[in-house]
């Protein structure tokens, strides 16, 4: 009985800090992790929860609220308690009008913590409450997006820009539920309205606020959940995601051009903080992709219902395709972004160097262009990235000859990337140690392509790097370490070409 009073104290307190002081940010977000964090403490605390009456209030205060804009008129909030049927139970209006006053994101967190809460299937008052959130989400979206397609507004209303605003922020408060007992019920409420939130990039691609709001609903989903989904949810989440970054790049391309440049610290966390955006389709790419590894090694999945490894990585790369154009050098000079980027880039052309051989010539000549950017940069992690991405691209040419077409209008590409590796990281001023190992393996298929070509890359360097009385030495050195029975092994397996990689390791750090 102590307890529930404790509990039922805490939750009254939370609901009138909400409906009271609805634009104190620091309150809210204590409140919300107050009721968060004894929503996780287990079981017999979501019931203590439950069994409060100011959290049933919450409750029905999220439901009556879900699908009101800030400045909703007196008559819609009487419509909404009318629809509702729950005008004799209803919170006073009072509390009603504050809760709507909470800014979206607020609201979207207090839905996390709700849903949390009444996650405990076996007790039907918390199941009714968590249908009760689910459902009350879905209508007030479905009701937005008929408005839209029956052209009963237009996108570009200032009340359908703000409840679009509000319908993406509550489907993030759901996306981020993962911790409520049996999450899995999730997915089956989510996935239909994939396609319709990913369509609202179409309307609100310029509008940085909605679009940003959209990349991180799908970020977070796919971060939280895309373990447990099956084919079908998978499917229609790839399928999604990938319409959404098409939007997402069309509009974006042309616009987001950054040369950053020298400034303070803090004014440049500020200016990367305005390209949150681009993280965040970067971190969806990410996230997607391990969905690869997870069917592989779910070992419940023995019926073989996952997603099939080429749809997967299919979806990466078209969603790579959408965000090369958007990464300039100045964005990468972000640490975050550049980071971020690298870890996506420097894995897909490492492990799947035959996608990125079959892109358009443009597209492939700016992310080869990114990875010869990246491996001078002064981030240890970028750099091997970039230069792993470099050799796993040369590797898979050499192989299967894959790059013949860009290379019958380009001859030039593979010379470039062995004069700037030479150049910017060989035989750089100021070379850092930590990347010389991979710098060597890079430069191992480079030179295997066509020794001849390398030679004359080589012979031309030489000029600007050495001086003249040293020119000598280096061409001998080069000599040495160019063997042809080391680079006709280059691409084989097995003990033989492991020894003959180790012979021009050894002889490339000496």
């Amino acid at each position: 009985e102590s307890a529930q009073q404790v509990i039922s104290f805490c939750s009254t307190l939370c609901m009138h800090y909400y409906c009271y002081w609805p634009m104190e940010t620091q309150v809210l977000d204590g409140s919300s992790d107050l009721l968060l964090s004894l929503a996780k403490r287990g079981p017999q605390m979501r019931e203590l929860l439950t069994s409060s009456q100011s959290f049933q209030q919450l409750v029905l205060l999220h439901s009556i609220t879900a699908g009101m804009r800030h400045n909703a008129s007196q008559s819609e909030l009487d419509a909404t308690l009318h629809a509702k049927g729950n005008t004799n139970g209803a919170p006073p209006v009072a509390l009603v009008r504050g809760y709507q006053r909470l800014p979206y994101g607020q609201k979207s967190r207090i839905l996390t913590a709700l849903l949390v809460a009444s996650s405990d299937s076996q007790n039907t008052t918390a199941t009714a409450m968590l249908n009760e959130c689910l459902n009350s989400v879905q209508t007030a979206f479905s009701l937005f997006i008929q408005a839209l397609s029956s052209k009963q507004v237009t996108p570009n209303d200032v009340n359908a820009q703000d409840m679009a605003c509000l319908c993406v922020e509550l489907y993030g408060g759901i996306a981020r539920a993962s911790e409520m007992a049996e999450s899995e019920r999730i997915p089956p409420f989510v996935t239909p309205s994939l396609p319709h939130l990913s369509g609202l990039m179409v309307y609100y691609a310029e509008d940085l606020a909605i679009c940003e709001k959209l990349l991180l609903f799908f970020r977070d989903y796919a971060e939280q959940f895309v373990a447990m989904l099956d084919r079908d949810q998978s499917i229609a989440l790839f399928s999604s995601s990938a319409e959404l970054l098409k939007s997402y790049s069309t509009n974006h391309c042309s616009a987001r051009v950054v040369v950053k440049k020298t400034s303070a610290t803090e004014a440049d966390a500020e200016e990367e903080q305005s390209y949150s955006d681009v993280l965040c389709a970067i971190q969806l790419l990410i996230h997607l992709g391990s969905k690869d590894f997870i069917d592989v090694f779910n070992t419940n999945n023995k019926s073989g219902g996952g997603v099939d490894s080429t749809q997967v990585t299919d979806m990466i790369f078209f969603g790579l395709q959408q965000i090369i154009p958007l990464m300039t050098q100045g964005l990468l000079q972000f640490p975050s972004l550049c980071t971020q980027y690298f870890s996506l880039v420097g894995f897909m052309m490492d492990t799947y160097p035959e996608k990125v051989c079959v892109l358009p010539f443009d597209l492939f000549n700016a992310l080869l262009e990114s990875l010869l950017f990246g491996m001078s940069h002064l981030d240890p992690f970028v750099s091997k990235s970039s230069l792993h991405g470099i050799s796993g691209i040369t590797r898979e040419h050499l192989q299967k000859k894959c790059l013949d077409v860009h290379l019958s209008q380009h001859p030039d590409i593979f010379d470039n990337c062995s004069r700037r590796l030479l150049q910017e990281v060989v035989f750089h001023p100021s070379l850092i140690w930590d990347r010389l190992e991979p710098a060597g393996m890079c430069l191992l298929p480079l030179a295997a392509l066509d020794i001849h070509r390398f030679a004359n890359v080589v012979n031309g360097l030489s000029q600007h790097v050495c001086p003249p009385e040293h020119q000598g030495r280096l061409h001998t050195a080069f000599q040495s370490l160019v063997q042809p029975e080391v680079l006709d092994k280059v691409c084989s397996g097995g003990y033989e070409g492991r020894k003959n990689r180790i012979r021009f390791k050894k002889d490339f750090n000496e």
